[in-house]
């Protein structure tokens, strides 16, 4: 993946559709409507979500989701995010008929909590735990409590979480999905510190290369398990 940001495209072949999907498939969104220039440069992004998540943090969902999938940088005072209680009534009485059509209710994994245990001999084992159709369950990975490799722990504690998902809702009979953490890296762009996560996804003969980002906060642990599931957030939905 291209760490680089890269120049819009011209607006016939700029892939406005992709990005509006990328953007409807974040947590709390309900529509997108991206405007563009002639030259093909976003000028706006229209955004409207549920109260799930802050506006202040959508926008920079939306930034860092067009940013690791994408490659395509956009300046946070393009992003424009209205809130709602009822996104179905909103749309109703707005009339959003620009907007991407919201689809209907997807089953979706959320993120629950995740707590970091120090072991002996500087190592950690960390665990996090998912909610899916009301029941939780626990992905637990160790490691070495040093630098990458215990951002790398975080990353596979949440594979490991989503496996589980997939053998509940699936069956123990059903061939296993399995989810290999390529890596985790952190990179610095726009005065801010993002965290990186790539991911092969693996069902059957199908294996499928993801990738998602999230800033890193005060907590790095949290940030990578919010990257891991923004790389596998749509795949995941896209099973059931």
């Amino acid at each position: 993946m291209d760490s680089h940001p890269r120049e819009l495209p011209a607006a016939e072949t700029w892939p406005i559709r992709r990005a509006e999907e990328l953007i409807s498939s974040l947590t709390g969104v309900v529509s997108v409507r991206i405007v563009t220039r002639s030259g093909g440069e976003i000028e706006e992004i229209h955004v409207l979500t549920t109260e799930e998540v802050s506006a202040k943090q959508t926008v920079r969902n939306i930034e860092s989701a067009l940013l690791a999938q994408l490659g395509v940088a956009v300046d946070h005072r393009k992003i424009s995010v209205a809130q709602t209680r009822d996104g179905r009534n909103a749309l109703t009485e707005v009339r959003l008929e620009p907007f991407a059509r919201k689809r209907r209710p997807e089953r979706r994994v959320v993120f629950v909590g995740h707590e970091v245990e120090r072991e002996k001999n500087h190592r950690v084992r960390t665990r996090v735990t998912l909610r899916w159709d009301e029941e939780e369950v626990v992905g637990e990975a160790t490691g070495t409590d040093l630098g990458r490799v215990r951002l790398e722990t975080a990353a596979n504690a949440t594979l490991r979480g989503l496996e589980s998902v997939f053998a509940r809702a699936r069956g123990e009979e059903a061939n296993p999905v399995v989810f290999a953490l390529d890596g985790v890296k952190v990179l610095d762009a726009f005065d801010r510190t993002f965290v990186l996560v790539a991911v092969h996804a693996v069902s059957g003969r199908q294996i499928v290369a993801l990738a998602g980002a999230a800033d890193l906060g005060d907590s790095p642990d949290r940030s990578v398990v919010l990257a891991t599931l923004q790389a596998t957030d749509r795949w995941v939905r896209g099973q059931f």
